[in-house]
C-alpha cells in the first residue's frame, strides 16, 4: 500500500500544486500576523498592500518561499523526489520575484 501511494503522489505536477498552495498559505498567515500586529483587519492590510505601500511585497514573497522550503524538506525526507522537483521549480521561479520586489 505504501509503495503504491508513493507512486501515485510522487509527481512533478503535484509538487507544483502543493507548492503554490503552500505559498498561498504562507502569504495568508504572514498577512494575518502583520495585520494583527498593526491593529488592522486582513482586508484592510490587503487593500493597503494592493493600493498603497510596497513595503511588505518582498517580505510576503519571502515568507511564502519559506513555507515551500519546509514542505520541500518534509517531502525530501519521505523520498518523494519528483514531488520535490515541482516544489523546487516554484521556489526557483519565486526567487527572482522576491529579488525584484526587494
Amino acid at each position: 500500500m505504501g509503495i503504491a501511494m508513493k507512486q501515485r503522489f510522487d509527481k512533478f505536477i503535484y509538487g507544483v500544486i502543493a507548492s503554490l498552495i503552500g505559498a498561498g498559505l504562507g502569504f495568508l498567515l504572514f498577512g494575518l500576523f502583520i495585520a494583527e500586529f498593526n491593529g488592522v483587519s486582513l482586508e484592510r492590510f490587503l487593500e493597503t498592500l494592493v493600493n498603497g505601500t510596497d513595503y511588505f511585497h518582498d517580505k510576503l514573497v519571502t515568507v511564502s518561499i519559506l513555507f515551500d522550503v519546509i514542505l520541500f524538506f518534509v517531502m525530501l525526507r519521505k523520498e518523494y523526489y519528483n514531488f520535490c522537483k515541482g516544489i523546487l521549480a516554484v521556489v526557483i521561479l519565486s526567487v527572482p520575484v522576491a529579488v525584484y520586489l526587494y
